[in-house]
């Protein structure tokens, strides 16, 4: 094992790292915070390797909310905010990555403040678009193109730019995702005020692209739209980590509401996303990671409500339905885990114990009969060790058939570090 390097921490707060190996360039991504709640200011970030985790780039932007205020204090949530970044690459080469995005408020901290009667999208020449209120309750329509028109479907002189920018004419007029009434931008923060007609408060799902090994990111897209459905509620929220990529190429990206666990899919790199309606991943609920087994099924490992072995489904078509399965044999606590296989061996990241602490890997074992058919999973007793004390949230990625590497959160909610793991 190598000696750990930090990649993010000290001069910032960090949390909840994803990890991709391009074949090229490993891409780390996280959360850049202003303090360890679950809310406030939070920007996405990444560094880059092109040496297989020896030397990394400095520290990118890649995209930042809007935001009323940048503060630490723990009180203030005068901001928008991404959170949980979850990655993966395509087959053409694009890294995607889709975090969760909130308007002003505290997200899931405190639903009292999302807006459950408000509809955040509506039916329109076949398709469906994001809705706007003014002060008054009457809803607005955002287009494509970011044309805005009112309720009766009439055009507006109202428009929206980037990430919730709205213009009247060409008078720049605040920002749909805060609160607040018309105010004064303040440039030297990078602060801004809301707009007369807001988004509801609610989650959604961003995506961004990149094509360049990390260089540079794509403007933020919201795929909200595809995904919902009326049972959701206020919060469809990312698991955050990475995402699977399995043998014939459908991207699997792994979320959960409040009620249970669902899956998303893409066939054509990320361009469109799909979602079985019908059948969530599992009634557990919380985040979760994937494999693929030789046999071509999925196996997913879930978040445990309680310290225990972690809940396992299976999907037998390439994540349209899920089944339960029989339970993982590793024990973890209530956290989030990362997964990944090399050729018939499983590797699993998560801490032990009944807190988040004593970081190791499991290490599963697909069995086969005679015939070489995948019979099931055997867990051996033994783990490799990471650390001992805190740890929390990681995320696994291949570098060779006989090394990892994982980035993983070492202390609490400020310092995330890079390690090269031998496995075989």
């Amino acid at each position: 094992m190598s000696k750990p390097t930090c990649l993010f921490g000290e001069e910032s707060v960090y949390r909840i790292p994803s990890l991709v190996n391009t074949g090229k360039t490993l891409v780390a991504v996280c959360n850049r915070e202003t303090n360890d709640n679950d809310y406030g200011y939070m920007e996405l970030v990444c560094r880059t390797s092109t040496d297989g985790g020896e030397n990394w780039s400095d520290v990118q932007l890649i995209a930042a909310p809007p935001a009323r205020e940048i503060s630490a204090d723990y009180e203030s949530f005068k901001s928008a905010f991404f959170i949980d970044p979850c990655m993966t690459v395509a087959d053409n080469g694009d890294i995607i990555l889709l975090a969760t995005f909130f308007p002003e408020s505290k997200g899931i901290m405190d639903t009292k403040l999302l807006e459950k009667k408000k509809a955040a999208f509506t039916g329109f020449d076949s398709k469906l678009y994001p809705i706007v209120y003014d002060r008054d309750g009457k809803h607005y329509i955002i287009l494509d193109d970011g044309k805005v028109l009112d309720s009766k479907k009439a055009a507006t002189s109202y428009r929206v730019k980037g990430i919730g920018e709205l213009y009247q004419g060409d008078e720049y007029v605040g920002n749909i995702y805060l609160n607040g009434a018309k105010g004064k931008a303040d440039d030297d923060k990078n602060t801004t005020f809301g707009a007369p007609l807001k988004s509801p408060k609610r989650s959604y799902i961003y995506m961004f692209k990149s094509s360049d090994e990390g260089k540079t990111w794509s403007e933020g897209k919201d795929i909200t739209r595809d995904i919902l459905t009326d049972s959701d509620g206020v919060f469809l929220g990312m698991a955050p980590g990475a995402a699977l990529k399995t043998e014939n190429g459908r991207i699997i990206f792994p979320l959960y509401t409040l009620k249970n666990t669902l899956s998303i899919y893409s066939d054509d790199n990320g361009e469109t996303f799909k979602r079985n309606k019908r059948f969530p991943y599992s009634e557990n609920v919380d985040e979760w990671c994937a494999i693929e087994s030789p046999d071509k099924k999925i196996h997913a490992f879930g978040r445990s409500k309680k310290p225990g072995k972690a809940p396992v489904s299976v999907s037998t078509d390439n994540a349209i339905t899920w089944m339960k399965s029989k339970k993982a044999g590793f024990k973890a606590p209530k956290c989030q885990k990362s997964a990944v296989t090399i050729d018939d061996s499983i590797f699993v990241s998560h801490p032990t114990g009944k807190k988040r602490e004593n970081g190791v890997i499991s290490k599963g074992e697909f069995t086969r009969n005679k015939k070489g058919v995948v019979k099931g999973i055997k867990w051996s007793k033994d783990t490799i060790k990471l650390n001992e004390g805190f740890f929390a949230y990681s995320c696994l990625v291949t570098l060779d058939n006989e090394t990892l590497g994982i980035l993983y959160e070492d202390a609490p909610s400020s310092h995330i570090v890079f390690e090269k793991v031998k496995v075989k």
